[in-house]
C-alpha cells in the first residue's frame, strides 16, 4: 500500500478557500461598487452546476477560489540522547491569534510553498493531490508567485523526491488515493476518522466555510482547518500501522505522544478548540 519508510519529516496539510470575489469582478467586468457576495454570486452562476433552487451554491473551479486559510500539522523524527521520539508542531497561515480580520492570500501561499522548498518535507493531505495541490499551484500562479524550490524536480524518477510524480514517489502522500477512489464509494475524512474513533470534525462544515468568510470570523475558518491537519494525521498513523511500517507498540506509543502534545497545546489561551477536540477523543 506504501512504498517507502516513514519519512523523517512530514507536513500534513489542508487549505480552506473561498470564491474569489476581485477576480470575479475582472472577469466579468463588475461594477466597482459590486459587493463581495454579488460577486460570488455571479461565479456561482457562471458554474454549469448552478441550480438555483437545487444547487446555488456549485464547487467552483479551483482557479476561482481564494486561499484563506492553510493548516499544517509537523511530525519530525529526532533523536534524545540516543532515544527516537517525535517532535510535533501546529501551524497555520494565518497565524493564531490573528492580529487582523484581511488574508493576504498571495503572502499565505508564498510563505507555505517557501517552506516546503526550504525544508522537502512529505507532505500528506487527505484528497489533496486532485483539490488542495492544484489549489496552490492554480492560485500561486494568478498570484505572481515565484517558487522554484517546491517546484524542482529530480532529472529521473529514482534520482529523488518528487511532489508532483505520485506513481514514482511519495513525497507528496494523498491517503485518499489509498482507498476506494470512486465515485460514491470515496470515504470522506471526517467520517473515516470517526470511524477510526477519532473526532473528526467539531463544530464546523465545509459548506460554512463562506459564510464565516463573509461574517470575517477568520478565527473559527483557521480553527476549523487545523482540526483537519490532526484527522488527516490520525488517519495517516492508522494507515501506516495497517501497512506494517510501524509496529504496535512504536504506533500505540506515538498516539500517546500525539495526545500529550495536544493536551499541551489545550491549555493554550488560543486554543480552546483544541480542548473540544479531545473532549471527543476518548482515552
Amino acid at each position: 500500500m506504501l512504498k517507502s519508510p516513514i519519512h523523517d519529516l512530514a507536513l500534513f496539510y489542508d487549505l480552506e478557500w473561498v470564491p474569489d470575489a476581485a477576480g470575479s469582478r475582472r472577469l466579468f467586468d463588475l461594477p466597482d461598487d459590486t459587493t463581495e457576495i454579488e460577486a460570488m454570486q455571479r461565479l456561482w452562476e457562471h458554474s454549469p452546476q448552478y441550480d438555483a433552487e437545487k444547487n446555488p451554491r456549485p464547487f467552483l473551479k479551483y482557479m476561482f477560489s481564494r486561499v484563506v486559510s492553510i493548516a499544517f500539522l509537523s511530525r519530525k523524527s529526532v533523536y534524545r540522547n540516543g532515544e527516537r521520539t517525535i517532535e510535533f508542531s501546529l501551524n497555520s497561515l494565518p497565524k493564531l491569534p490573528l492580529d487582523t480580520d484581511d488574508v493576504d492570500e498571495t503572502a499565505i501561499i508564498d510563505r507555505f510553498l517557501y517552506i516546503i522548498g526550504e525544508r522537502r518535507p512529505q507532505l500528506v493531505g487527505f484528497n489533496s493531490s486532485e483539490s488542495d495541490l492544484q489549489v496552490l499551484i492554480q492560485r500561486g500562479i494568478i498570484n505572481e508567485i515565484t517558487a522554484p524550490a517546491f517546484n524542482q524536480r529530480p532529472n529521473k524518477p529514482w534520482e529523488g523526491e518528487d511532489y508532483f510524480d505520485s506513481r514514482n514517489s511519495e513525497a507528496h502522500l494523498d491517503l485518499l488515493t489509498k482507498f476506494s477512489n470512486r465515485g460514491g464509494m470515496s470515504p470522506r475524512l471526517d467520517e473515516f476518522a470517526k470511524l477510526c474513533g477519532f473526532p473528526g470534525k467539531i463544530d464546523v462544515k465545509g459548506d460554512q466555510v463562506t459564510d464565516l468568510w463573509l461574517e470575517r470570523d477568520i478565527t473559527r475558518i483557521v480553527e476549523y482547518n487545523q482540526i483537519d491537519t490532526l484527522n488527516t494525521y490520525l488517519v495517516w498513523l492508522r494507515v501506516v500501522y495497517f501497512c506494517g511500517k510501524m509496529n504496535e507498540e512504536d504506533y500505540f506509543i506515538e498516539l500517546e505522544q500525539f495526545r500529550e502534545f495536544l493536551e499541551f497545546e489545550a491549555e493554550k489561551d488560543d486554543k480552546q478548540f483544541i480542548a473540544d477536540f479531545l473532549s471527543k477523543w476518548p482515552i
